[in-house]
Parts: C-alpha cells; structure tokens; sequence
C-alpha cells in the first residue's frame, strides 16, 4: 500500500502540470457545491428566523389579489371593518384579531431630522394578534382611538434615525403635515421572513390614520392570532371561505384578497430554495462530470505516454495488479485532494459572499419608496460540504481512473517497452 501511494505520488509530482489540470476541474465543482450548501443553508435559516419574526399562530388577510407577498396596494379597498367584525363573529379558533391601516411610506419628520418609514393604524388588539409589544413607554389605547389622539409609537429603526440616543418619548414627530407625540418604542422585533425592516414603523390610532391622515373607509390587513397551531389551515381556510361569499366572488373569479399563515409562508420558502439548490446541485454536478472526463482523458493520454515505464515495472516483477493500482491511486489522489481544496476555496467564496451587501427588492414596508435596502446572503458553515467533496472525490476518481489503470495494467511488458 505504502509503496503504490509513494509511485503514485512520484508519477504527480513528475507530470505537475498535467496534474493541475486534471485537479482544477474537481477544485472548481467541489467549490461550487461547497458554497451551495453553505449558502442554501444561511439562506434558509435566515428565511426560518423571519417566519419566527411574523409569528406563529398567525393569520394574515391582506387586501388586494395577484401578489405573493408585500403590503396592500393603497388605493385598493376591497378590505372593510365590516369583513373583520364578520369574521371575529363567524370563524372558530381564533382568539385575537386586529384590523388595521397600512400606508407603506410617509416621510417622518423630527426637527431637522427625517426618515421614511410605513405608518400603521392600530388599536390596542394588534399588540395581542401580533404578540408583539412595546419596550419603553405606552402602546396606543382604546381612548387614544375614541378620541382619534395624535399619539404616536415608533419602532426602534424609526427612533435610532430621528434620534439616536435621545430619548423619544414625549417628544413630536411630523408625520407629512400633522404633529403626532411619541408615547411609546416598540421592542425590537427584525426582519420579517421577506427580508423587510420589521422595526422601520409608527404607528397611530386607526381612526386618526383613517379619518385625518388618509381618509378612508377601509382597512389594508387583518391580523389574527389562532388559538391553537393545529388550526391554521383550518381558520385559514375557514377566513378564505367567508370573504369570497362576503365579496361575492364565484368560481373562477379570483381572490381580491390574500390569505397568509406561518405554514404557507414556510412552505413557499421552502420550495423556492429547494428549487434554486435542486439546480444549482445540477449545474455542480455537470461540472464534476465534465471534470471527471477530462481526468479519464488525461489519464489515457498519461497511459499511452508512459508505456516503457509500464514496460519497465512489469519486467522487474511489478504484478498487472500493482500496474493499476498505481494509475488509479494518481486518479484517486488528484480528485481526492482536488476535493479538499476545493472545499476549502468553497468556505473562503462563501464567507466573502456572506459580506457582500446585496440590494433588496423587497423594501416596501421596510424602507421608503423607490429605495432599496441592502443586506447580505448569510453562509453556514457545516459538516455535509467535507462529507459530500470525500464522498464525489472518491467517486470521480474511481469512475475516471478505472478504465486507464485497467489499459496500463493488461499491457504486453514487451510491446509496452518498445513504445
């Protein structure tokens, strides 16, 4: 074994640039899936943290069809009051639910300072149907709507751009033209599962939002909180069902309205990032097939080059068996060790990916309009790239070096010594 090993490595070592080539193939595809995996993985655990950040138990109706994901566009108003009332009367399991107003982007305005940020008509059962609760100060309250106050409470983004480390409450704000007090900072809440700002919001009495800072007569969402998780399809369902004979739309007339829960949600990131890593595995794996070929061919080549030292071998004793044990230990080393640079490269590529900020397109309700945010694509770093690049390696290596070791090994010592 020891002696086959060091032949092996004295006949890479000679050819030292054949031996890079046929090495640089598995490094690049190795790489490739390294980064895969690490990326996927970040990905997903990412896209796991924000569906935490929306909330389990959680059912969200939103206005407006023909969209996945984001808020409501603001001139639709197929959701009422009315809708939410008929399903807190009507659908079981349900033990908080919070309509309310969403206007994606107001400028907010503290003495010289300003930011961009949605602005969210609430009542006090959105805290209860969001389990979301405020840090410092007072949320808005019962009076505040039935007096339609102009008390505000921002999320901690809101406050650290409008006043860093200056307490906000008490304070006034200027949401476009109206003076609104700060009662209260939300706790910190992140990013939701579509990478929006979850702590970019104000909010402010519904009835103030609805009759003297937008007025309208309609709502944008309704949150609710579900009793028991086991439910949520059942209330989902239950909700979907209800608002189509409310909006008296008939099959095959679409919803004008979005129904998300926290399971749905799941299973649609989980499905695109399946998809994208299905493909992305694919196009990793081509690329380690077409490294494997070229290695086959590199070795047939290095075969016929090499006969009189065959020759040679075989007629001071080397056995057939030795003969192609030596080639296909130099294909095992070149993909082998092919593998663990490759790996190797792959964590270096992923963690400098992980640093590079990318623009967001889904900046809607956690930026201004017409801005992108920036954020990074997380990389994890575990144990399957390691296991994956052996297990391929030694595949690759056998699978190309096979057939060359078997030529070498069944060549007459004779002829082979004539060339």
């Amino acid at each position: 074994m020891a002696k086959t090993v060091s032949l092996a490595l004295k006949g890479l070592a000679k050819y030292r640039m054949r031996t890079f080539l046929m090495m640089l193939g598995i490094v690049i595809g190795i790489a490739t899936l390294t980064v895969i995996v690490s990326i996927s993985k970040g990905a997903q655990a990412k896209i796991m943290k924000g569906i935490q950040s929306f909330g389990t138990n959680a059912v969200l109706v939103s206005a407006g069809g023909g969209k996945m994901f984001g808020p409501p566009d603001e001139d639709t108003t197929s959701l009422t009051l009315e809708d939410a009332a008929a399903i807190k009367e009507s659908v079981k399991g349900i033990k908080h639910i919070a309509p309310f107003t969403v206007s994606v982007s107001q400028d907010i305005i503290y003495g010289n300072q300003n930011t961009a940020s949605p602005v969210l008509g609430v009542t006090p059962e959105w805290m209860d149907a969001w389990q979301w609760y405020v840090d410092k100060g007072e949320y808005i309250s019962d009076e505040d709507n039935a007096s339609m106050s102009k008390n505000a409470v921002i999320g901690r983004t809101v406050a650290r751009e409008l006043f860093g480390d200056q307490n906000p409450i008490g304070e006034t704000i200027r949401i476009n033209t109206t003076n609104f007090k700060v009662i209260g900072i939300m706790a910190h809440r992140g990013t939701s599962p579509m990478g929006m700002d979850m702590d970019r919001r104000v909010f402010v009495p519904r009835t103030t939002a609805m009759r003297k800072l937008f007025n309208i007569d309609h709502v944008g969402m309704i949150r609710m909180y579900v009793e028991d998780e086991a439910k949520l399809r059942e209330v989902t369902m239950n909700v979907t069902a209800l608002l189509r004979e409310r909006h008296h739309i008939a099959p095959p007339q679409e919803d004008d309205f979005r129904v998300t829960n926290t399971m749905k949600m799941a299973a649609m990131a989980k499905g695109v990032s399946k998809t994208l890593r299905t493909f992305l595995i694919l196009l990793s794996v081509i690329s380690l097939g077409v490294g494997g070929i070229v290695i086959a061919n590199i070795m047939f080549i290095s075969v016929n080059e090499r006969k009189k030292e065959i020759g040679i071998r075989r007629a001071f004793g080397a056995r057939a068996k030795d003969i192609m044990n030596q080639f296909l230990g130099e294909a095992l080393m070149v993909t082998v060790s092919g593998g663990i640079l490759g790996t190797l490269l792959g964590f270096v590529v992923s963690k400098v990916i992980s640093m590079i900020p990318v623009a967001s397109s889904m900046g809607s309700m956690g930026g201004s309009m017409g801005k992108k945010k920036m954020m990074t694509m997380p990389a994890v770093i575990s144990w399957e790239p390691f296991a994956l690049a052996f297990l391929f390696s030694v595949l690759i290596g056998v699978l190309a070096g096979i057939q060359p070791a078997k030529k070498a090994a069944a060549m007459d010592p004779v002829e082979a010594i004539r060339g």
